[in-house]
């Protein structure tokens, strides 16, 4: 933020400019666009303004308190106060004004977080790494098909210099901020293995973070496919598809789709994934706004009809939620687990010119029947406590509910 406020001007021009070029909008577009202008617009004598279907630039006079107080605080406070800082606060104080513990203020580090997260992709190495104290910085999940992998790093190796800068006054983010960066730029790793110290030049690329995995499972003489989704990112719905497809060239009978703590994600991932099922027509979700309820129907050729059974828990939220709930009213799931969290609500993220971001709710959403869910969560059909895998079961005891259900049409 530290040139915010020089880049006042030519920020509200750019969405001056936005506007002009469109010169339609909704009210929630309008409502988002002075949201995210008026901490900067007042301080060049405009915001933009919603008045009987036009935008305007004027001055809102509500806004002079809060300038006379941050020119007061910068000017008179006994101590040196951050700009940054108040501006933060200025943005974070609207945001959490709202109520809504879905929509919050992202500083730069936590957006950039968030993104790489939903996204499902970042530019890197292709690895983790893990502070387990004492100065030792282990690597840990390096991805096989990753850079890090290929250049030679390891599992359990010691991070000891990123670039011959030693590492050991460093934190776990800073760390990571050197060793990401531009695509097809290199950075020297040097690690500890077997006490020896070793070094390897790794030229970063875009990784794509992988939120499916599969299994075949064999059980009573029936082939069931198992798929877990961590979470619905910008490209879980591609790899979901992929995933699936290479299970049903096994021949599988059935379908187990667990979604266990997975907070959710993307709604487009939910729709695309849902569509891979449900017909052409069938309503998949319904969307409420102040004005209207809107029914999302699947558009897509595609269909299938073989029985899923759905894994959930009490952290199994958002588009979670909706794929459990649109899959069990309108394709005829079964739902086997306890009652998920119960987020009704859809959220926007909008980025900030800082780098920094805002998230907050635009949107409620209801299942194919009208149903919210909010607050309430979807109870299962099958109420099943979670006892994990032992000695004597090779399954945990929800997965393995399911497996019965579906090998052998348990009720």
């Amino acid at each position: 933020m530290k040139n915010k406020l020089k880049n006042i001007k030519s920020t509200l021009k750019k969405y001056t400019n936005f506007v002009d070029k469109k010169n339609k909008f909704n009210l929630m577009e309008v409502v988002c666009l002075m949201i995210i202008t008026s901490i900067f617009g007042m301080f060049v004598g405009g915001i933009l303004m919603y008045r009987k279907g036009a935008l305007n630039v004027g001055i809102k006079k509500e806004l002079n308190e809060f300038v006379e107080t941050y020119t007061e605080i910068l000017n008179d406070y006994y101590k040196d106060v951050s700009e940054e800082g108040l501006l933060e606060a200025g943005i974070n104080g609207m945001v959490n004004f709202l109520g809504d513990p879905y929509s919050v203020y992202m500083d730069e580090e936590a957006s950039t977080a968030f993104l790489e997260k939903v996204m499902g992709e970042y530019v890197g190495i292709g690895t983790e790494i893990a502070d387990y104290g004492d100065g030792k910085i282990e690597f840990q999940n390096v991805n096989q098909d990753g850079p890090a992998y290929k250049a030679g790093i390891r599992d359990k190796d010691l991070l000891k210099k990123v670039d011959d800068k030693d590492i050991k006054d460093m934190s776990l983010t800073d760390i990571s901020n050197i060793v990401k960066g531009k695509e097809g730029t290199t950075v020297k790793i040097t690690v500890l293995r077997d006490e020896k110290e070793m070094s390897f030049k790794v030229k970063r690329e875009n990784i794509d973070i992988q939120s499916v995995t599969k299994e075949l499972i064999e059980y009573n003489d029936k082939k069931i496919g198992y798929l877990v989704m961590d979470i619905f990112a910008a490209n879980t719905s591609k790899q979901f598809e992929t995933a699936l497809k290479e299970l049903e060239k096994e021949k599988i009978d059935s379908l187990i789709i667990d979604v266990r703590s997975n907070s959710g994600g993307y709604l487009t991932a939910a729709n695309e994934i849902i569509s891979m099922f449900t017909k052409k027509g069938d309503v998949i979700y319904e969307l409420k706004t102040k004005e209207k309820i809107e029914k999302i129907l699947d558009k897509t050729e595609t269909k299938r009809e073989y029985p899923v059974a759905i894994l959930v828990n009490g952290g199994s939220a958002s588009a979670s939620e909706v794929t459990t709930a649109a899959l069990k009213e309108s394709y005829g799931a079964i739902v086997v687990g306890t009652t998920t969290y119960g987020k009704g609500k859809v959220q926007k993220t909008q980025e900030l010119s800082s780098g920094a971001s805002i998230k907050y709710t635009f949107q409620e959403w209801l299942t194919p029947k009208g149903n919210s869910i909010d607050g309430e969560g979807i109870k299962p059909d099958y109420e099943v406590e979670f006892k994990a895998s032992d000695t004597e079961n090779k399954y945990d005891s929800q997965l393995q509910k399911a497996l019965d259900v579906l090998a052998e049409g348990e009720k």
